[in-house]
């Protein structure tokens, strides 16, 4: 009996970490996009791909920390850009060469790692306006 409750336990374990991480990452967004300029962020498609690498180096980041693997990562990222850049659902096959890009491509790394630091600031040290840092980041060259 034992063996079954852990068994229907651990599986009922995913989603609600899936939605505690959701929860978390839209409070997160939250705090970002105030300051961010959305009129702006909508104009230039590099600008989105910035705030794309910066959250998903905090999806990232709060994954690992719950032992979520890979697909489950790219799970939450897909809700993550439904959500917030309402990309088409023909168009989430070209996500895994977005995070090729977060990765290979210099500037989208830096936002990449700049969310990671930012999100541990914001979530773990309780500093509630290191969100602002990414408004900032895109205002700089």
């Amino acid at each position: 009996m034992k063996f079954l409750k852990r068994l229907f336990a651990s599986r009922a374990r995913q989603p609600a970490v899936n939605e505690e991480i959701s929860r978390i990452i839209d409070r997160f967004t939250t705090a970002t996009i105030m300051g961010i300029d959305r009129e702006d962020l909508g104009r230039y498609p590099a600008k989105q791909h910035k705030v794309m690498a910066f959250h998903y180096g905090a999806i990232e980041y709060l994954c690992r920390q719950n032992d979520l693997d890979e697909v489950q990562t790219l799970g939450l990222f897909v809700v993550f850009i439904d959500r917030y850049f309402n990309m088409p659902v023909v168009e989430t096959g070209s996500i895994t060469e977005r995070l090729q890009g977060f990765r290979n491509e210099p500037e989208q790394r830096r936002y990449l790692e700049a969310g990671i630091d930012v999100f541990r600031r914001w979530h773990e040290q309780g500093e509630r306006r290191a969100p602002l840092d990414l408004g900032q980041m895109l205002k700089s060259p």
